[in-house]
């Protein structure tokens, strides 16, 4: 199970620890924007990770970086194209088990991406 010692980056760890604290105290909406604020820093600090792709069947690829939960803070697929991640808010208020989900994914890309 990845943990966020495991992060490298102080920063970075500093955000995933704030996010889990967040999430602790019942916060699931300032915990998802705190794993997005993160997230999109990880994309920063490590842009050829917009370049990485899965292949969603034989011919047909995605970036991999779309694997970030879509569960109403969205990264859109132009602005991964266009090499200027952003994430979009369609909604304020999340549960914290949606923030778990968020968490888990940007805990572990953190961790793969060796930030």
């Amino acid at each position: 199970m990845a943990k966020p010692e495991q992060i490298k980056d102080p920063a970075l760890r500093a955000q995933i620890e704030q996010a889990f604290m967040e999430m602790r105290s019942g916060q699931g909406g300032a915990a998802v924007k705190t794993l997005a604020a993160a997230y999109l820093a990880m994309l920063a600090q490590k842009p050829s990770m917009l370049d990485e792709t899965i292949e969603l069947r034989p011919g047909r690829k995605m970036p991999a970086v779309m694997r970030w939960p879509a569960l109403g803070a969205n990264l859109t697929l132009e602005s991964v194209l266009a090499k200027q991640p952003d994430i979009v808010f369609e909604r304020e208020k999340f549960a914290v088990s949606e923030a778990i989900t968020y968490y888990e994914f940007t805990l572990d890309s953190a961790i793969s991406a060796g930030l």
